[in-house]
């Protein structure tokens, strides 16, 4: 008896003891191959053998995009949490008989899955931990319905081995399988795992076949069609091979490689004229903006060049943006964006901002499908990825090369559709391109972005002043230019650059609002009690003790120091001039100074 055999004859075994608590015919094929498929899934990899295992249990045949998908939906935590229904009909009896059929169970489907997990010759710690989290999850369950499983999970990890590289698919073939699964459609015939025909109004359906004629339609965890119904309804998202393509109007066709968008994006309607216009008018960045418009003139005739037939050079438009964070280099890519797209390099040019979190997921296999989502949304512009190397957190960081990987497939099958900008502390950017040969290929290209100096910084602050209506007293500009000039000469990795203007300016004005809020207040209350009759003034002498009159001089003195946010603001203060009210003084920017000190002291901390 060959190892699928006996994987074939413990499922059988299992099965028939559960058949008492079964309501239907699939349901314990679903939950057993989900289990199995979700515990192949720790090593984010594909072995040829989980085919044949899949064959062996449900008697179908399935292709390496199928079984990788369906790894891939296994553990999502919809799947993850589920209990299946037979275990807690299984429960109940226990509960009810004190029986101990669960606990039969669960013993047995360690057997089975561990069997599962090495029916291609390793049983890795990562198969040992998802498997000991699928024991454990039942085991809760029962607990929590007062039915005592104690089976041990420990022991899982004694027969723990090292990874078999060689009973996985060389690694030429996975990367097939992986640019199959997210460029080729995600095959429109595969049926993901997630439910059953029947479960909804139109799942199952495929551009008019019967869901019956489907291959393992109505018996396992291959039943529900990726992307919702095809033909069968106009709801979903796609449909199966021969379906129309539902309310998605950017469907890829079978077999179309193409990643389009799955949002509607518009095209960047700026001549280049403004969009130079736009690049001159940002404070500083002299440096880039030359390299800027020497790579602009440089396309330019290169694409003359190739118009007249010309020979030219294999150029490259990925670029890094190295320095320090706030310095305007999302601000500038975007604008790259705008003219690759106005000298024809782009068909929209859009730019789409991004970093690690938005690209890697939180399981094995999620990650590409999540990366190829951010892709397709800067299909047409530019994909632009901040602290990029954040990606590559050290040798062991498999989601990330996931994610890098992704991009790379990306960058090459699209070159005509997708530029990609990376972006962040120039040390650790050129550690980053070095660190992948891909990334050296195709990244050539490095714009380093400056620390904006005192002056410059100034400058930035006073045109956020400008746009919102605000100026500065002489007073305050000195002292904000003498601040802005301490920052850059002690500047460490933690300077903010523009943010730091920004942060400032922000709160200055709530700063100003406070002070003024106060003021308005406390005259409004003055007005009040100059209107007061005789009466109220009577009954005010008589109040008028010398702890009153104390703390009323003591309220009188307040406005003059700035008053806090917690003062009443007037509805109609005539006394605030419109002068008054667009003013920023140094007592304003010195208490905004201060606040921006002590976030950056804490983020040193």
């Amino acid at each position: 008896m060959d190892k699928f055999e006996q994987l074939k004859k413990e499922y059988d075994l299992l099965e028939s003891s559960c058949r008492l608590w079964l309501d239907e015919s699939n349901e314990f094929e679903y939950y057993i191959e989900t289990a199995i498929l979700r515990i192949w899934s720790a090593n984010g990899r594909y072995s040829e053998d989980y085919g044949k295992a899949i064959e062996a249990i449900s008697g179908k045949s399935r292709t390496a995009v199928q079984i990788t998908r369906a790894m891939l939906d296994s553990t999502e935590p919809a799947e993850i949490s589920k209990i299946p229904s037979f275990f807690d009909r299984m429960v109940s009896d226990d509960f009810e008989s004190g029986s101990h059929h669960a606990k039969d169970f669960v013993g047995d489907l360690k057997s089975l899955l561990a069997g599962a997990a090495f029916i291609n010759g390793d049983f890795t710690i990562e198969e040992s931990n998802m498997l000991s989290t699928e024991l454990k999850k039942l085991m809760t369950f029962a607990i929590s319905k007062g039915v005592k499983v104690d089976y041990a999970t420990g022991r899982i990890r004694e027969k723990v081995t090292p990874l078999k590289d060689s009973s996985y698919v060389d690694p030429g073939a996975q990367a097939e399988v992986s640019a199959e699964l997210i460029f080729d459609a995600l095959d429109r015939d595969f049926l993901r795992p997630g439910g059953r025909s029947g479960d909804k109004p139109g799942a199952g359906s495929s551009g008019g076949k019967d869901p019956s004629d489907l291959p393992g339609l109505n018996s396992s965890i291959f039943d529900q069609p990726s992307g919702g119904s095809g033909g069968g309804q106009n709801n979903g998202s796609g449909g199966n091979s021969g379906g129309n393509s539902g309310s998605n109007p950017t469907e890829v066709a079978a077999g179309d490689p193409a990643l389009q968008s799955t949002v509607e994006v518009k095209e960047d309607t700026r001549t280049m004229e403004e969009l130079m216009a736009e690049l001159d008018a940002l404070v500083g960045l002299k440096g880039i903006k030359e390299d800027i418009r020497s790579l602009m003139n440089f396309i330019t005739i290169t694409k003359l060049r190739e118009e007249r037939g010309l020979s030219v050079p294999t150029i490259s438009y990925h670029l890094v943006f190295t320095g320090n964070p706030g310095t305007g280099k999302t601000t500038v890519a975007r604008l790259v964006a705008g003219l690759y797209h106005r000298i024809g390099i782009l068909p929209k040019g859009q730019l789409v901002e991004t970093e690690r979190s938005q690209l890697v997921a939180g399981y094995l296999g999620q990650t590409a499908l999540k990366t190829a989502d951010v892709i397709r949304q800067a299909m047409g512009g530019v994909l632009f990825i901040d602290e990029a190397y954040a990606l590559v957190n050290d040798d062991q960081d498999t989601y990330g090369k996931e994610a890098i990987e992704t991009i790379l497939k990306a960058m090459e099958d699209h070159r005509d559709e997708l530029v990609v900008i990376v972006a962040g502390y120039t040390e650790l950017m050129h550690k980053f391109i070095e660190s992948n040969p891909g990334f050296r290929s195709r990244f050539s290209k490095f714009f380093e972005v400056p620390d904006y100096t005192g002056e410059e910084l100034l400058q930035i602050f006073l045109t956020f002043c400008k746009k919102n209506g605000y100026h500065l007293t002489e007073e305050a500009e000195a002292y904000l230019l003498l601040e802005f000039n301490d920052m850059y000469e002690h500047r460490d990795s933690h300077f903010g650059n523009g943010r730091s203007a920004r942060n400032i300016f922000e709160k200055a004005i709530n700063q100003q609002a406070n002070r003024l809020a106060g003021v308005a207040g406390a005259d409004a209350q003055a007005s009040g009690d100059a209107k007061a009759g005789p009466a109220d003034a009577q009954a005010s002498a008589e109040a008028d003790t010398p702890e009153a009159g104390s703390a009323t001089e003591e309220a009188e003195t307040t406005p003059a120091e700035g008053a806090t946010a917690e003062a009443e603001p007037s509805p109609d203060a005539p006394h605030l001039t419109d002068e008054q009210l667009q003013e920023l003084t140094k007592a304003d920017l010195e208490v905004a100074v201060e606040a921006e000190k002590r976030k950056t002291q804490l983020t040193e901390e």
